[in-house]
């Protein structure tokens, strides 16, 4: 049975508080069950009642590449100082692989879920936070053991091969260093908007024409796709802020422009040199758009500014720009985003199945 108290104010915090500012939906009821169609292979043996699968929420976004509807059926799990397993995220990874399995071909889950219009893929998507705050080790620690100090063994990792996910699936998870990630994007992107520096709603996020993909929808405003949130960088492009004054006169009060997000520390000059050659690559190092890169990293580099200043040289002097494209390259601002600690609910929520 899908868990109702916690889960629930937890599945609404998230919905309406994180995930909409990444322009994601949110589809039907929180903390609903649906039946198993396929219970010769996903009813355990000692079950006796009929089998259902557990929808925590389902939320939805057009993938610009591929012009279809994303439908994540959502597991919310969360975890404290030891209080998980490999064994415990095993369970949880194959129940969530059964659930999509059935999710595709339910006329129930469908129902209730699937209210888009066109092609669309249902995927899994395991959200897991740290409820009470405590440092814990990071959660891919789980997957891949770091070898400890002496002759000491490696403790044991979550078997993938035990995970029977359908062929054409996916199941993605949410970690609570991205978590951590993306609430430091929505606290910022909140700050700007109460200063008049981004729109609250005139706003999407970047998708360059590749070799290989294609952006192939006429949206104007594109959602983040869960591959964007979880990548070293996004950008977003937001059109300009108007505000009307005493006489009801519109002013431009901040212009249109892309803000970057960057999700790495920053250690290296480098890296800032690779961003800004990718800016250029995409067109948007013009000379002439305004550009905000904003890190949002949790461990940030000491030196960052320094790596920055430097990398903006470093870039000008390899391609031998003039004074007027130096000056734009470092009229570029670099703001070092705050990391939100908390996450919104305390609650824990119990990984049994």
């Amino acid at each position: 049975m899908a868990e109702n108290g916690p889960r629930e104010k937890v599945a609404d915090l998230i919905s309406n508080k994180l995930f909409s500012k990444f322009k994601w939906a949110q589809h039907g009821p929180f903390n609903q069950d649906f039946k198993c169609i396929h219970e010769d292979k996903h009813k355990p043996a000692d079950k006796t009642q009929s089998h259902t699968h557990p929808v925590d929420l389902v939320f939805s976004y057009k993938d610009p590449y591929l012009n279809k509807t994303i439908l994540l059926n959502t597991d919310l799990k969360s975890y404290g100082a030891s209080s998980i397993s490999p064994g415990m995220i095993e369970k949880s990874l194959s129940s969530l692989a059964y659930t999509i399995e059935c999710a595709s071909n339910s006329q129930e889950w469908i129902n209730k879920y699937s209210i888009c219009a066109g092609n669309f893929e249902v995927r899994g998507m395991l959200f897991v936070y740290n409820h009470d705050n405590k440092p814990v080790k990071s959660f891919y620690d789980f997957f891949y053991p770091p070898k400890p100090e002496g002759k000491g063994r490696r403790s044991r990792a979550v078997q993938l091969e035990k995970i029977k996910i359908p062929i054409n699936k996916q199941i993605h998870f949410v970690d609570p260093d991205v978590i951590a990630y993306m609430m430091s994007v929505t606290s910022d992107m909140n700050e700007m908007i109460a200063e008049g520096t981004f729109p609250s709603k005139n706003y999407g996020f970047y998708y360059p024409q590749l070799t290989l993909h294609k952006v192939i929808t006429s949206e104007t405003y594109k959602p983040a796709t869960i591959e964007l949130i979880c990548s070293p960088f996004m950008i977003l492009e937001h059109d300009a802020v108007y505000e009307h004054d005493d006489h009801g006169t519109k002013k431009l009060k901040f212009e249109a422009g892309y803000v970057v997000y960057y999700n790495r520390s920053g250690e290296e000059d480098n890296e800032f040199v690779y961003l800004l050659d990718t800016l250029a690559k995409y067109q948007i190092l013009n000379g002439k758009n305004k550009i905000r890169i904003r890190l949002a990293y949790k461990n940030k580099d000491s030196h960052v500014r320094s790596n920055f200043s430097r990398a903006i040289e470093k870039y000008a002097h390899e391609w031998s720009y003039d004074g007027v494209m130096t000056e734009y390259l470092q009229s570029i601002e670099l703001h070092l985003v705050p990391t939100v600690k908390e996450f919104y609910c305390t609650e824990s929520l119990s990984w049994e199945l």
